[in-house]
């Protein structure tokens, strides 16, 4: 059997050609829950605009007694509404194949389609980046991730507006450091009850009752532990299937989502039923919303080739900041 081009093939290797699979299986990607939930429930397409400005009622009107008669009444005027601003981010990936590696991928000698891959592979690189951006602060030129709009200390500056002087500009926290499977009050998970904690911080801030908990992968397997302990989900003799129920079931309406490239101990609770009261809003510019640009040749440059990138004009917005909550120290497994 011939083993390289140099080789010559015999009759037996030249007689049969292999069977070859058409499908191509990745290996390379993950699921990237994050920006995909992101998408499919949290997003808002926009037209365009240089920027986004969301605005804010930051105080009410303390001018509020009693009175009787002719009694002097207060009239001083007041600046309820605050403006914060986010700044446009744009991401791209390139797709470039030369005109004879297109020439040689058509007819009947095609196995797939080499094009189409590298156009589904441009979206698989763009979405892993943003889902990796999720649980990075912003630098240079990406978007906000979670760190920024739900940071895990008070006093930082979002959108213009800084939470230690506008101190209702600020998210909900838990820091304290718990095991998630650790029982400090009989029969009670600690992590059950720091999910609580965050809940109710959550919910006296006037958050939907439905909404999102993005967490470690090692938090949510040992939540679905606590959950098969208690007997939440379990078998039977009579129906020995196995465990079931759902992998990450819901927390009290809280759809429970594992990301792997979400930061070691933390969490993040973002409440929304849908894009209209979601605590953050991943933003997208309808021209720019995960498409591709025209191919163009590259003769220009001596070069028998077509390029084109992949684009996506992103953002992530909060209007609903003391709504979002974050923890910083919880163990999994």
């Amino acid at each position: 059997m011939a083993q390289t081009l140099s080789e010559v093939a015999d009759t037996h290797w030249s007689a049969t050609n292999r069977a070859v699979d058409p499908e191509v299986i990745d290996q390379f990607f993950e699921r990237y829950s994050t920006v995909n939930e992101m998408r499919s429930t949290l997003k808002k397409v926009e037209g365009g605009g240089r920027g986004i400005q969301v605005k804010l009622r930051t105080s009410g009107n303390d001018q509020v007694g009693s009175f009787s008669d002719y009694d002097y009444l207060d009239k001083e005027p007041i600046n309820p509404v605050e403006d914060a601003f986010y700044n446009r981010r744009y991401y791209y990936c390139p797709i470039i194949l030369s005109d004879t590696e297109s020439w040689e991928n058509s007819s009947a000698e095609k196995v797939f389609d080499e094009m189409e891959m590298l156009r589904d592979t441009a979206l698989q690189s763009l979405l892993k980046a943003a889902n990796e951006d999720y649980y990075t602060a912003q630098a240079g030129k990406n978007m906000l991730g979670f760190p920024d709009l739900i940071a895990s200390a008070s006093g930082t500056t979002l959108g213009g507006i800084n939470s230690g002087t506008t101190t209702v500009w600020d998210n909900q926290r838990v820091t304290d450091a718990k095991t998630f499977l650790t029982q400090t009050a009989t029969n009670v998970f600690d992590g059950i009850e720091l999910w609580n904690d965050l809940l109710d911080l959550i919910m006296i801030q006037g958050a939907s009752p439905r909404g999102r908990l993005f967490t470690t992968w090692g938090i949510v397997k040992a939540y679905r532990i606590a959950l098969s302990s208690q007997g939440y989900a379990r078998t039977t003799v009579e129906n020995a299937g196995g465990i079931g129920g759902p992998l990450s079931p819901d927390f009290y309406g809280y759809k429970v989502i594992p990301d792997n490239d979400c930061t070691a101990l933390h969490g993040y609770m973002i409440p929304g039923k849908n894009k209209n009261d979601a605590g953050v809003q991943l933003r997208v510019m309808s021209k720019v919303n995960f498409r591709k640009t025209p191919f163009v040749t590259l003769q220009a440059n001596g070069q028998l080739a077509q390029l084109a990138y992949m684009v996506a004009g992103i953002q992530n917005t909060t209007s609903r900041r003391r709504e979002n909550g974050v923890y910083t120290a919880l163990t999994g497994t």
